[in-house]
């Protein structure tokens, strides 16, 4: 689970993602310019703070919590910062469009882009580090926003058992949304699956055999083969596999069998579906 999802606001949606159940983002041309260019901006932005003798260190420092399974790297560390010259900082580097700039700028990080503001929280408290230093410039004119911030153990330890509490949750939570045309859910990458406009993947994470260790490694265990899964093993699924009967939004189940290992299912236009053996991939 990405360190980005601990400000998502919806626990379905986290918990979806970290299960795996929608399809993969397909990752565009496009879409990798995006992405480069904010490890650009983000290699001119330490470059600025050594500019004017600030010492940074760290790069790509990795954090972990929740079993393993809840991983972030930062941007960097800082030492000398004219405002408190002895005081270590994460570094915590954005750029974002006009809009979001100026509304981060005029309220500060934790009303104007709160998702960022959990995220550096959760890397203050795995680092052991109390202040942190966010940056964030302005796509359209390259106006800079920098601004400290100070640990919150009681945000961040809440945040982190969140979500230990959603990967160790065996179904998915309620949504946040209660409606298909909320705003709140328009973007969402879970959106289809989650309304069951299309099934779940069919892995070992969607697999109701399948649980999540906290183990420190982000192991997963198969309670069907009485195993640890390895990552190749996740993706590839068995042919015993078994979808996670709430990830069948809409399907009413009629009938199960323990020894064919198959659940079966009236579809909402009326279709019989038998889950087991055969529809694994």
């Amino acid at each position: 689970m990405p360190a980005g999802d601990i400000g998502v606001e919806c626990d379905r949606a986290v918990w979806l993602s970290f299960r795996r159940a929608s399809a993969p983002e397909v990752i565009t041309w496009q879409k990798r310019r995006i992405f480069e260019r904010g490890n650009i901006e983000e290699e001119r932005l330490l470059d600025l703070l050594r500019m004017v003798g600030v010492t940074v260190w760290g790069e790509q420092d990795r954090v972990r919590a929740a079993g393993g399974h809840l991983r972030g790297k930062i941007d960097g560390r800082a030492l000398g910062l004219l405002e408190a010259s002895k005081t270590e900082h994460i570094v915590e580097c954005k750029s974002a469009k006009q809009e979001v700039f100026r509304k981060v700028a005029k309220e500060g990080v934790k009303v104007g882009k709160p998702e960022h503001y959990a995220t550096f929280q959760f890397y203050m408290h795995g680092l052991g580090v109390n202040r942190v230093l966010y940056v964030m410039t302005n796509k359209n004119d390259e106006d800079i926003h920098m601004e400290r911030v100070e640990y919150d153990a009681e945000f961040a330890m809440r945040k982190v058992a969140r979500i230990e509490r959603i990967i160790n949750t065996p179904e998915p939570p309620s949504r946040l949304c209660t409606k298909r045309d909320d705003f709140r859910g328009m973007f969402c990458r879970q959106a289809e699956v989650c309304w069951g406009e299309v099934r779940a993947r069919v892995h070992c994470r969607s697999c109701l055999h399948a649980t999540p260790l906290m183990d420190g490694n982000a192991g997963w265990d198969c309670a069907r083969w009485s195993k640890p899964l390895s990552l190749a093993e996740q993706d590839a699924g068995c042919p015993a596999h078994l979808t996670i009967p709430a990830l069948m939004v809409g399907y009413e189940q009629i009938d199960c069998s323990e020894e064919e290992e198959t659940i079966t299912y009236r579809s909402p236009t009326g279709d019989i579906y038998v889950d087991g053996a055969t529809n694994a991939t």
